[in-house]
C-alpha cells in the first residue's frame, strides 16, 4: 500500500467516516446497525487510531480485513509499528495504552501488523465538485489538499508527522480552510461535538472515555 489511498465515487450505495475507535469496536457496530448499513454496496472509512485504551484493540485485526472497511493510519497505529523495533517508542506506546500488545497471541500480531503497515496516510475519495480527503490529524498551515498529498508522496517528514500527530488547527482554531477539497476529515484531537473549520471536520468525540463514537454520512 502507498502512502495515500484513492478510491472512485461510490454510485450504487452510501459512504460513511467514523472518528478515533481506540478498540471500541462494539460501538461501531452498534453505529452501523443505527445506520442499516449494507456491506453489499455502502463503505466505511476510519480517520484512524482503531486501537489502543478501549476494551478490543485485538478486533482491528477482523475490521481491517472486512473489503468495504478502509482506514488512514493514526498516530497509535505508527506507535504500534515503531515500538517493534525501538524500545523507547514502545516504552511511550505502552503509557499511552498499548498495554493489550502483550496479551494478544502471536497469530494475531502476526496478522495485524502487515495489516497496520499498509494504512495509508491520507485518503482520497473522488466527489462531483471536489475530492473528500480522510488525514488522522491534520495538514501543514496553508497547504492546499493536492500539495499535501504530493509532500505525503514523496515522504516529507514534516507532512507526514503532521497529518499524524498535530493539533494545531482545532488549538488555534484555525477557519481558514484547505483550498482544493470539498471535505476534509480529521480525528486525533478530541472534541466534545464535532467541529468544523473551514472545511476541515474533526470527528474524534472520545469514544475509549466519553463512550461517543462519531459516525458521520459523506
Amino acid at each position: 500500500m502507498g502512502r495515500i489511498e484513492r478510491f472512485s465515487a461510490n454510485p450504487l450505495g452510501r459512504d460513511f467516516v467514523a472518528g478515533d475507535v481506540h478498540g471500541q469496536f462494539h460501538l461501531l457496530a452498534e453505529q452501523l446497525e443505527r445506520l442499516a448499513f449494507d456491506s453489499r454496496c455502502d463503505r466505511l472509512f476510519c480517520v484512524g487510531d482503531l486501537i489502543d485504551r478501549g476494551r478490543d484493540s485485538q478486533a482491528a485485526v477482523r475490521w481491517l480485513e472486512y473489503p468495504w472497511f478502509h482506514c488512514v493510519r493514526g498516530n497509535h497505529e505508527q506507535m504500534a509499528l515503531d515500538a517493534q523495533s525501538d524500545s523507547n517508542v514502545r516504552f511511550t506506546w505502552m503509557l499511552n495504552g498499548g498495554e493489550w500488545w502483550d496479551d494478544t497471541p502471536s497469530p494475531i500480531r502476526c496478522r495485524l501488523l502487515p495489516l497496520l503497515d499498509r494504512l495509508p496516510v491520507a485518503i482520497v475519495i473522488e466527489a462531483a465538485r471536489a475530492p473528500i480527503g480522510i488525514v488522522h490529524a491534520d495538514l501543514p498551515p496553508e497547504t492546499s489538499w493536492s500539495d499535501f498529498l504530493e509532500q505525503v508522496e514523496r515522504g516529507d517528514r514534516n507532512a507526514i508527522n503532521t497529518a499524524l500527530w498535530s493539533r494545531r488547527r482545532v488549538y488555534s482554531r484555525n477557519n481558514t480552510g484547505v483550498p482544493g477539497a470539498a471535505k476534509i476529515y480529521c480525528g486525533h484531537t478530541i472534541v466534545d461535538v464535532p467541529l468544523t473549520l473551514g472545511n476541515v471536520h474533526f470527528i474524534d468525540t472520545g469514544a475509549y472515555t466519553t463512550g461517543r463514537l462519531t459516525v458521520l454520512r459523506l
